[in-house]
């Protein structure tokens, strides 16, 4: 009896292995879940930066955190940056971004707390709760006169507000 039971686990087991090969496969296939090119920490969405080099390469960060040291241990001048308004979830263009620094960590590993508002009234009203400040001029994470205003593949302006004329 208990040859049989343990007979029956065994057989189990080979089936939950041969039904996951292929799925595993796939998943490996396609790359995996997203993760930052700096730490392999997942992609969250909201949180997300991406940045593409004058090659014409794009890379994807967890943080903004993440994604200025990765500029600073490469000190290569991006060509484009890209980051995510956290109140609506969609990718913006730099120039439209306002930053918060606030008690809320976005990324554990880096400690980040630098957060993203497409709209001055959100980047305020986040800094009222969360202890933060809205920052401006050269406290914006990648506040550099090399960052130009050439386009993402989707066609984004990616210039800084300092550097367009009105």
């Amino acid at each position: 009896m208990k040859e049989g039971l343990e007979r029956v686990r065994e057989l189990g087991i080979s089936f939950l292995i041969a039904a996951l090969i292929p799925v595993l496969a796939s998943w490996l296939r396609n790359g995996g879940p997203a993760t930052c090119a700096l730490d392999g920490q997942s992609l969250q969405p909201i949180f997300q930066v991406r940045i593409q080099d004058i090659g014409g390469e794009t890379q994807s960060f967890c943080c903004i955190r993440c994604a200025q040291i990765w500029l600073e241990r490469r000190n290569k001048v991006p060509v484009a940056v890209m980051v995510t308004d956290e109140r609506s979830g969609r990718e913006i263009d730099l120039s439209e971004a306002h930053f918060v620094r606030s008690s809320v960590v976005t990324s554990p590993s880096t400690g980040n707390r630098l957060h993203v508002f497409l709209h001055e009234s959100d980047a305020a009203i986040h800094a009222a709760r969360f202890r933060g400040k809205v920052l401006s001029g050269l406290e914006q994470p990648f506040h550099r006169p090399e960052v130009s205003n050439q386009t993402v593949p989707h066609g984004s302006d990616v210039r800084r507000k300092d550097q367009t004329h009105g």
